[in-house]
């Protein structure tokens, strides 16, 4: 049965006001978007004086050390072996993508977990599903939560809200902006939202090793006629000495930079021998392909990773198993 939004809104309140221990879960390799809608309740529920735990599989990216409280994200996997009344997790369709498909079954039974996402992909895993496919990005599911339950929105909060926003929406340019996240970002502003640290540490801080790693993505682009399809790739001896902060917004970057073409695939070499793929499309509903590749998104954004090795050919990259 589906549940209205305005229904969801208040049962998970609901949940979250009756509960005394609550665990937050951003996923793995966390973005923008995980860390700003999971950071407002994290921040939330600390000025309501809950005892509360934010997890993530990785450590937040340093780009992101402005948002009030990201400190606090653990990676400690003994957190899940103690006891909580709800377990929320952020922006993930599913538990293998968010990283925690084997951690979550150690929490002992009596919990309530939450599901909080935008992804048309979501598989509704949660005894609760906050699923709304028509948001931006998940920091705006939370913000219409804050505005239903009339939960009073600090500048902490709205920080984090508008850092989800903005990097979900790629600065409010791509397909995902919408008149309420407009609106939203708005009114998170009046609400002391600190947009100059936003556009200071996403925008503006790039290295002179950050603009090389993006010329080499740039000098690496192939185009496919056939498909319709640029792709451009990094490895990881590319990488290794450098932060992952730096490739961060690659994606994004191309899909504004390559106007004229249908779909943009970038495939980028992790260091534990896996390749993370992530498409942008203008005509294709790249969500089914990355399905089949075992990952998921939204239509015009989507990505996967899988186990393999990028081998350099003349017309482009190629995936080979290892």
């Amino acid at each position: 049965m589906t549940v209205s939004p305005t229904r969801a809104f208040g049962r998970m309140y609901e949940a979250i006001r009756q509960a005394n221990h609550v665990l937050l879960i951003a996923h793995k390799k966390p973005d923008g978007d995980t860390l700003g809608s999971s950071s407002s309740m994290l921040n939330w529920l600390l000025r309501e004086g809950k005892d509360v735990t934010a997890f993530c599989l990785d450590a937040p990216p340093k780009v992101f050390r402005y948002l009030d409280n990201v400190y606090r994200y653990t990676n400690d996997l003994h957190v899940f072996n103690s006891t909580y009344d709800v377990v929320i997790i952020f922006d993930s369709g599913d538990l293998r993508y968010c990283g925690v498909d084997q951690l979550v079954s150690r929490v002992p039974p009596g919990y309530l977990l939450i599901n909080i996402d935008h992804h048309i992909t979501n598989t509704q895993y949660g005894d609760h599903n906050l699923v709304l496919t028509d948001a931006s990005s998940t920091a705006e599911v939370m913000y219409r939560f804050y505005e239903a339950n009339g939960i009073f929105i600090d500048a902490a909060m709205a920080t984090s809200l508008l850092t989800g926003l903005f990097t979900d929406t790629s600065s409010f340019t791509n397909a995902a902006t919408n008149p309420i996240a407009v609106k939203a970002a708005s009114r998170l502003l009046a609400a002391g939202a600190r947009h100059g640290d936003i556009l200071q540490y996403l925008l503006h801080d790039k290295s002179v090793v950050s603009l090389r790693i993006w010329g080499t993505v740039l000098s690496r682009l192939r185009y496919n006629a056939t498909h319709d399809v640029v792709t451009t790739y990094l490895l990881h001896t590319d990488t290794n000495e450098i932060s992952t902060d730096i490739i961060e917004g690659v994606s994004n970057f191309l899909n504004a930079v390559t106007y004229g073409a249908g779909t943009i695939l970038f495939l980028r070499e992790l260091s534990d021998g896996q390749i993370k793929g992530s498409f942008r499309s203008i005509n294709c509903d790249v969500s089914k392909i990355a399905r089949l590749m075992g990952g998921g998104g939204h239509k015009k954004a989507a990505g996967f990773t899988i186990t393999g090795r990028i081998k350099e050919t003349p017309d482009g990259p190629r995936i080979v198993a290892v």
